[in-house]
């Protein structure tokens, strides 16, 4: 079984990075390590370009280089629930292995951890 393991410092960044975009969504990218049996989520990284809107967020790669250490991604769902939407699951499919999707009060209870195979995890804040 995959352990999900994330820092309370990156957590709380990406909700902090949630809460001063609302109400419109939030993006940034999970900066981490993983190995067979984990993945440890220590820090993120919102990437330049992003583009936000009440109803979706997204980058463009071509903007940065590649990125060491890209365990997954992090958006929010400021209206509705942090269930993914097909656009999500194709992002999961496409951006490593994790990806956190909060709502509104974008707080660790409003957070929801999916699979790059777009089914949900458990997840654990480590200090």
């Amino acid at each position: 079984m995959l352990k999900i393991l994330v820092k309370r410092k990156a957590l709380l960044s990406a909700l902090a990075g949630a809460k001063a975009a609302h109400p419109n969504e939030f993006i940034c990218l999970l900066i981490g390590k993983a190995t067979k049996n984990s993945i440890i989520i220590k820090d993120t990284l919102v990437p330049p370009g992003i583009m936000v809107s009440e109803t979706s967020s997204s980058f463009n790669d071509w903007m940065f280089p590649a990125i060491e250490g890209l365990v997954g991604t992090f958006h929010s769902h400021p209206k509705g629930s942090p269930e993914p939407s097909e656009q999500d699951r194709w992002i999961f499919s496409q951006k490593g292995g994790v990806h956190l999707i909060a709502s509104a009060p974008y707080s660790k209870k409003s957070v929801s951890c999916y699979l790059g195979n777009g089914v949900q995890a458990d997840f654990f804040v480590v200090d």
